[in-house]
């Protein structure tokens, strides 16, 4: 469809038989379209092409072999992600109608705070929509509404006081009637008219208005300023850059400064949102130095990665929207944009029904924007509470969110080293699976351990997954009940389900600590690991909000399982920071029988026989026959490397082994 929110222009080829993997970037911000091997001809076999309006034919090929070193390969020339404050992965509440009340809309924003943590939801930030700068009747950026808003500093420093940070929606356009619009004139910043010395006029939000040329440096600086003082400095480092696609500008000849380069909308269209978000972090970091920004956008070419955490758009409220959603995010991990998520419960048409909204939110848990965001057109706002008899399942699914944070940031912290996506197809982690590559059931990995097949389907009693061959599978909701890989499975499900299956070799990490992510710290991680082969995790650390973590002020965990009889983790630390770490909890799921002892760091830790005492005692092991895992608790050593050690060996108890 037109217009299309991110323009990215690469893609991966994969060959059949070798499983090998190649990418195309094609380095070019203009208009473009790709035949993917679809066209007939009578002489040449199926190709792909290439075909733009404009510019060079500028192609970066990245050789593989496998898809992991493509990716790695496409994010060292475009950027990895940024590396956002914490805050930034919880629960983000929004409804354009919060900003759209004739009076107090702050008032009712802080009801709304408060109403969430009444019902038992955490809730770490606020999406301001853009009713908070109408003027005349018009939305004019930069503008506050004081009947809706009458003390915006006071406004902030409530909401932060609270826990949460405001992202106020900002649009790179002006009405022609905007009240800032004749000074601005002056400064000459917007995209100009081909023809005549004007700014280019253009459609835009109820009316006419000119456009912001993001690719003029003076433009940026001046930009820069008016951020600043109308919206960072009244109280927050974060901003929400919208409707910046610029496909308000029919006039595609018209002219952009490009950096002194000269050039058309034509050819830079794509690039004006990316520098949107440079500037944004740029201003932001001015105003509170050291501290992360955490910059929205809607739009982006590639490498906004490098700026902003995007969301895939104005979505339909529909089970189609649903699980086409989940797709949307996979394929953006593979366009190196890990850091996005969707509109929980959709943005636009009528409220969802309770099963829709339950399903919705069980997919966002997974998903790095959390956030539920609506402009209904039935005079209804989507929230969490809307539907009283679903508080309990959906409690359940903020607690499982939430407890999965410290994985979820920590795959954020691999994907900003690395570009590694965040949620994977199937065979980025089972390449020589060829049925990975045929999958379309909207499963995925969450990082490289957890499988996930949200259920996407009104009134499904089940749900019918493929298991990827080369390991065992654990089901999570289901004692871990042990699958072979290789086979397509179908599980009951019902309105509470998220179906979730452990990697045979890997380790899954939670911890109960988090509710406020501006304040909260882990002190206690539970682990859950299988160990069918050797395996390594990470588990990372740092404050969560400044820049120190760029100077070495981080605790890095790596974590490496040797399987076996007598499986050994070792714990190595690195990074300046001490861990906040204090107790931990290790599962290790031994299906065949229990263990004979555990010892940490050399030294035996005491067996319980019954469960009650093992949950009350500070260190010690016990072996949980409803699952068949060995589960160990032990305060965490002081020293900077540990290694826990659990003994499943033959052992005779009765002395009666024959020589």
């Amino acid at each position: 469809s037109d217009p299309l929110y991110k323009h990215i222009p690469f893609y991966i080829k994969m060959n059949r038989r070798t499983r090998g993997a190649v990418g195309y970037f094609y380095h070019n911000t203009a208009i473009c379209d790709f035949d993917m091997g679809r066209q007939h001809s009578n002489y040449w076999a199926p190709h792909t092409r290439y075909r733009t309006e404009a510019g060079d034919i500028d192609l970066f090929f990245i050789a593989g072999p496998a898809i992991t070193d493509v990716i790695a390969g496409y994010t060292f020339l475009t950027g990895t992600s940024a590396m956002l404050p914490k805050y930034a992965l919880g629960y983000l509440g929004s409804s354009m109608y919060y900003a759209e009340l004739p009076k107090d809309c702050d008032s009712a924003i802080e009801q709304f705070v408060d109403t969430a943590r009444s019902y038992g939801f955490p809730i770490d930030g606020f999406q301001l929509s853009s009713g908070y700068t109408t003027y005349a009747g018009k939305r004019c950026v930069f503008t506050w509404n004081k009947d809706r808003f009458p003390d915006p500093p006071a406004f902030f420093q409530a909401l932060r006081e609270r826990g949460v940070e405001v992202s106020p929606n900002v649009k790179p356009a002006l009405l022609l009637m905007h009240p800032l619009l004749p000074a601005l004139q002056e400064n000459d910043i917007f995209v100009r008219d081909p023809v005549q010395e004007k700014p280019s006029v253009g459609a835009w939000w109820g009316g006419r208005g000119v456009f912001v040329d993001f690719t003029d440096p003076h433009a940026r600086t001046v930009w820069k300023a008016l951020l600043q003082e109308h919206v960072l400095e009244k109280g927050t480092t974060s901003v929400w850059n919208d409707n910046c696609e610029y496909d308000g500008i029919e006039d595609r000849s018209a002219v952009c400064e490009a950096d002194g380069l000269g050039g058309t909308m034509a050819e830079y269209k794509p690039l004006q949102s990316n520098l949107m978000g440079l500037a944004a972090c740029e201003a932001s970091q001015e105003v509170y130095p050291h501290e992360r920004p955490y910059v929205i956008s809607r739009a982006g070419y590639a490498g906004i990665q490098r700026y902003a955490q995007v969301w895939d758009g104005d979505n339909l409220t529909d089970w189609r929207s649903l699980r086409y959603n989940i797709q949307t995010i996979v394929g953006m991990g593979l366009s190196g944009v890990p850091n996005t998520g969707e509109d929980i419960g959709g943005f636009a048409g009528g409220a969802p029904d309770a099963e829709l909204l339950l399903r919705w939110v069980q997919c966002g848990v997974f998903q790095p924007r959390f956030c539920m965001n609506s402009a209904n057109n039935d005079n209804t706002v989507t929230q969490p509470w809307m539907y009283p008899e679903l508080l309990p399942l959906l409690r359940q699914a903020f607690g499982l969110r939430y407890k999965l944070l410290p994985y979820l940031y920590t795959q954020l912290y691999l994907a900003h080293q690395d570009g590694t996506p965040v949620l994977r197809p199937l065979f980025w982690e089972f390449p020589q699976d060829a049925d990975c590559y045929r999958d379309d059931s909207a499963t995925f990995l969450f990082g490289p351990a957890l499988l996930v097949a949200n259920v996407v389907e009104s009134g499904a009693a089940a749900r019918t997954l493929y298991l990827p061959a080369g390991c065992t599978w654990y089901d999570c909701n289901d004692n871990l009940r042990a699958y072979a890989g290789g086979q397509t499975i179908t599980v009951p499900v019902g309105p509470g389900s998220i179906p979730m299956f452990l990697r045979g070799s890997g380790v899954l990490y939670t911890s109960p600590d988090l509710h406020k992510l501006a304040t909260d710290t882990v002190h206690n991680l539970d682990l859950l690991v299988a160990a069918e082969t050797d395996c390594t995790a990470v588990y990372y650390e740092d404050d969560g909000h400044s820049d120190r973590f760029e100077q070495g002020d981080y605790a890095r965990t790596d974590i490496t399982v040797q399987a076996g009889e007598r499986t050994t983790l070792r714990f190595v630390r690195s990074g300046q920071a001490d861990s906040s770490l204090q107790q931990m909890t290790v599962a290790l799921v031994s299906k065949r029988k229990g263990a004979m002892a555990v010892l940490l760091e050399g030294r035996p830790l005491p067996r319980f026989l019954l469960p009650d005492l093992f949950t009350k005692a500070e260190a010690g092991w016990y072996y949980d026959l409803r699952d068949r895992t060995v589960r160990v608790r032990f305060a965490v050593p002081s020293s900077r490397d540990f290694t826990l050690t659990i003994s499943c060996e033959p052992f005779d108890l009765i002395g009666m082994t024959q020589e």
